[in-house]
């Protein structure tokens, strides 16, 4: 390419342009060639310069590569080198562009390995280590911000000009830029953090003054920090996390009673307290002061998340203890029937995230899969649509295979919330709030859970007393089947709840129920026959990679609802046997369909792997193992005798089967080897002859009969 050079002292030069000790713009041989100068005319031109026969092509020689001068070639030539070599552009404004890049493509080389120069120093981690004020991350981190700090200072205007920055301006606005890239990202850390290059400049500076000590006393603040140390630090820490909870008045006391023993200064109990209370360190002791769940609710940032936009977009799943007490019927020891207080009911809720409204719930003693499929259920037959998202908690109920399968079909988008974490499930503020805003309403009103904090939220004890010493009290309370009805009318007041209050405390605008009901476009109910396919679920084996179950000769077991089922193809509507299902299908596996919405499914579907359907199983009848069992069931010993005959029908069948294909394999001249003339084979081996042969082999080895004395010379050389 065309560039300017320097012609050396010593080389032989033949030009007018240009003398040596000169620069001038040079263009090559093989440059002018590939412009299209025949390489002939060039040698022959070349030599009539050196001879002056020529004065067009200017020229020296450095070695023995020839630069022709481009200032001195015929215009024709150059305009030629300028269209074909620089595409246009004049020469010598191409040769400075082209420096101009080349400056750049360094620059921006130097940019990127600004970070590379950043040294962090071994001295700077162990000095930080020992001083036990900072985890592993911090002193990682602080170091490198020295690294920082030391590059700035030694990157002065003579360094930036050999890097090839115009000033040492430019070069600090590139480390600047780069060294707060990495304070946002969390690999450098600042006493405070830096937003400009003044104050970047002007730490760098107390850095070469003060050293490592500009980075590390800032965390302390006052005159304190000089007693501040690593063993101080280490055993006010203890103190305040240990979980009996001492009060900063009883850590200082602690502290200052040893510290004199220990070479450590006494520290006052404000200094204390202002060192415990700074950010980093308090996250640490009150974890362990408090426990997690404390810890969690308290000191972990929360995400601000906006309103859900639309219903049906999300909803959420929980269930909780009813808190009403209500009366039941039960005998004493006695036999004698009395009223008994209650309050074992446990109430599952499916809300809507948008609209806050409970759309759907189920009542029963205990938390179960059957509980949530009937509160879906519910919500489904009642409303006709299904959500987007689902989100649920971690109980054993709720991630079961049936539930889960159910979640599945219903929603796009599904998954549990984080553990003991309230804040992830909408459905708890709801349940809180319908609870204290409703529930309470009721004199049956136990309180909410253990977990409430206000007094507000809590039944008056002296008031439940009162009840309990009453004779009357529990006609007072209502039945299970009333307490049900009781529990269902505050639901419906809760969803009649309107967007908010006017000043005389009525509800105004849409409830919360209007608002979830209301049309909207793309909003579709399902039919009859999408709400039954959202309950065939299926039931995902999980020992088998494809969650597919084996149909064995007792059909296929599932498990449904914590009970275990036996499913099989029986062989017509009246059988109650599957040998005929069973000769094709023994040991394949299916995908099992479930029909949730039946408490005991009586069928399942089995599908191949890729979803077709294969046949309908029916539950497995059990028979009677005794006679004594049999004169209860009328038809009983019938089943079982023609199970019998049944049974004996596949063994003569498989033997026809095999004789025939023996006929078969003979007719082709095959002899079956392995066989000692009695048969094909042990299965039509005569009873007499098999067991004729175990004897014999069983006395041979109890040394009753002799052996022959081919197996004796045998066992002698083997022993041998």
């Amino acid at each position: 390419m065309p560039q300017y050079r320097n012609i050396p002292f010593n080389s032989t030069c033949y030009s007018e342009v240009a003398t040596p000790g000169e620069q001038v713009l040079c263009v090559s041989v093989p440059e002018l060639i590939e412009s299209g100068v025949s390489e002939s005319y060039l040698k022959r031109a070349l030599s009539g310069q050196r001879t002056g026969e020529m004065f067009c092509w200017p020229h020296h020689k450095e070695g023995r590569e020839v630069f022709v001068h481009f200032d001195g070639m015929a215009a024709k030539y150059r305009e030629l080198v300028k269209r074909v070599i620089c595409r246009g552009v004049d020469a010598a404004l191409w040769v400075e562009n082209r420096a101009a890049e080349e400056l750049n493509r360094k620059l921006e080389g130097v940019k990127k390995e600004l970070r590379m120069m950043v040294e962090v120093s071994a001295g700077d981690l162990t000095r930080l280590s020992d001083m036990q004020l900072f985890v592993p991350t911090d002193v990682q981190r602080i170091a490198r911000a020295a690294g920082w700090l030391r590059l700035w200072r030694r990157m002065d205007v003579k360094t930036a000009r050999k890097y090839g920055f115009a000033s040492v301006k430019e070069v600090q606005a590139e480390m600047f830029k780069q060294c707060l890239n990495e304070q946002i990202q969390g690999f450098v850390k600042f006493p405070k953090a830096i937003n400009s290059e003044r104050v970047l400049d002007r730490k760098a500076r107390e850095y070469a003054a003060d050293g490592l000590d500009c980075l590390v006393g800032g965390y302390f603040g006052n005159v304190n920090r000089e007693k501040m140390n690593g063993r101080t630090h280490a055993i006010l820490m203890q103190l305040a996390g240990d979980p009996v909870k001492y009060s900063f008045e009883d850590i200082g006391l602690i502290y200052n009673e040893q510290a004199p023993g220990l070479g450590l200064p006494k520290m006052t109990v404000s200094a204390i307290k202002q060192h415990l209370n700074m950010s980093k360190h308090k996250k640490v002791w009150y974890y362990m002061r408090h426990g997690k769940l404390v810890g969690d609710a308290d000191m972990q940032p929360m995400i601000d998340r906006k309103p859900v936009s639309k219903p049906d977009m999300l909803w959420s799943l929980d269930g909780t203890t009813m808190q009403l007490y209500y009366k039941k019927a039960v005998k004493d020891s006695k036999g004698r029937e009395k009223w008994k207080v209650m309050s074992d009911l446990y109430a599952y809720f499916v809300t809507d995230a948008c609209t806050s409204a409970i759309i759907g719930y189920s009542v029963a003693f205990s938390e179960s899969s059957g509980m949530v499929i009937e509160a879906l259920q519910n919500t489904v037959d009642k409303w006709g649509y299904k959500p987007y998202q689902m989100n649920y908690d971690n109980s054993s109920a709720n991630i079961s295979a049936t539930v889960n399968g159910l979640i599945n079909n219903m929603s796009h988008v599904n998954f549990p919330c984080t553990p003991y974490s309230g804040r992830s499930k909408s459905v708890e503020l709801v349940i809180g709030h319908f609870q204290q805003r409703e529930l309470r309403k009721l004199k049956n009103f136990k309180g909410g859970n253990v977990t409430v904090k206000s007094p507000n939220s809590v039944a008056n004890p002296e008031l439940l007393k009162e009840l309990a010493k009453d004779l009357a009290f529990t006609d007072k309370l209502p039945t299970e089947e009333q307490v049900l009805v009781e529990f269902a009318q505050a639901v419906e007041a809760w969803n009649g709840r309107g967007e908010a209050r006017d000043a005389y405390g009525a509800f105004i605008g849409k409830s919360k129920i209007e608002r979830y009901a209301e049309e909207r476009e793309g909003r579709v109910k399902m039919n009859y026959f999408e709400k039954l396919s959202l309950f065939m679920v299926e039931l995902k084996n999980q020992q088998h990679p494809f969650g597919e179950y084996e149909y064995r000769q007792k059909g296929i077991e599932v498990a449904i609802r914590g009970a275990k089922m036996k499913f099989i193809v029986p062989d017509n509507a009246s059988s109650a046997m599957d040998f005929e299902f069973s000769r094709e299908h023994l040991g394949h596996t299916f995908k099992v369909f479930v029909n949730l919405r039946a408490d005991r499914p009586e069928w399942v579907e089995l599908r191949d792997r890729n979803g077709k359907k294969v046949a309908d199983a029916y539950e497995k009848e059990k028979l009677a193992a005794c006679v004594a069992d049999m004169k209860n069931k009328p038809g009983e010993m019938s089943k079982i005798q023609l199970f019998n005959i049944m049974q004996k029908h596949c063994y003569e069948d498989a033997k026809t089967e095999m004789e025939r294909q023996r006929e078969i394999a003979e007719q082709t001249g095959f002899r079956a080897t392995g066989t000692d003339g009695f048969g094909f084979g042990w299965w039509d081996t005569p009873k007499t002859v098999v067991n004729a042969q175990n004897n014999a082999v069983e006395d041979r080895r109890n040394g009753i009969v002799e052996k022959s004395r081919e197996e004796t010379e045998m066992e002698a050389l083997l022993n041998s």
